[in-house]
């Protein structure tokens, strides 16, 4: 009998985008590609500004959200300052009861670092500051917590107090380039606050929303210190 030969056909290579890409990108032990992203050359010719503008849409939404998670902590600060107030004024509460204080607020919440003495007399100084509720709410929580301390320490004078709060929120100053205004009397050079002072994001690339994001206090208030600084010693 006439042998028979088998004619045996060659797959199709795909040339299409998809395999290009598998081409070029890297394989996994189990056989899974990880396709590399094409060159900018390649792309289309609108794609920068789409990325920028979702760049400053996910930092604008990032420092929303920790901005938010600050204020609910300043004013948590705020209602326990006012509460020490209240005792001091009406039954005599001294120094041995705030350390008393202190040491209870620790043992139930160990891993939160704001409840030393010290730290609950700046929160009984920063109510006796700011009485108002609505204030503390509509302006000085947009601050860090670090930031108030500075200004009740050093700028005793309410408008004046008032007139750094909105410069630092306006221009997102740090810490220290408060503490340098506040060193240089700028509100005496620049004028009066504003009065109803829209309540404003810090610019998204300043010191202040950087510095923010590595507040201890607050970290500590959400309960993520621990993650941070495990995060941290892991770099």
């Amino acid at each position: 009998m006439p042998t028979v030969k088998k004619t045996l056909k060659t797959p199709a290579v795909r040339t299409d985008g998809a395999s290009m890409r598998a081409s070029r990108g890297r394989t996994h032990p189990d056989g899974v590609s990880f396709p590399v992203a094409p060159g900018r050359s390649e792309l289309p010719r609108g794609y920068a500004k789409t990325l920028g503008e979702i760049k400053q849409r996910i930092q604008q939404e990032r420092l929303r959200v920790v901005l938010t998670a600050n204020a609910a902590m300043v004013l948590l600060y705020w209602d326990i300052g006012r509460m020490i107030l209240d005792r001091q004024e009406h039954e005599g509460w001294g120094a041995r009861v705030i350390d008393r204080l202190a040491a209870d607020l620790r043992e139930a919440f160990p891993e939160m670092k704001g409840f030393s003495p010290r730290n609950l007399l700046f929160m009984r100084s920063f109510a006796e500051a700011y009485p108002d509720a609505k204030n503390v709410k509509q302006l000085v929580s947009q601050l860090p917590w670090g930031h108030i301390i500075r200004l009740l320490q050093r700028v005793k004078e309410p408008n004046a107090r008032e007139w750094y709060i909105q410069a630092a929120i306006k221009h997102g100053w740090s810490r220290s380039i408060l503490a340098m205004q506040i060193d240089a009397r700028a509100h005496a050079r620049q004028g009066k606050a504003i009065t109803n002072f829209p309540a404003t994001l810090p610019p998204a690339d300043s010191d202040m929303a950087a510095q923010i994001f590595k507040d201890p206090y607050l970290f500590d208030f959400l309960g993520t210190a621990a993650n941070l600084r495990d995060l941290t010693h892991g770099l």
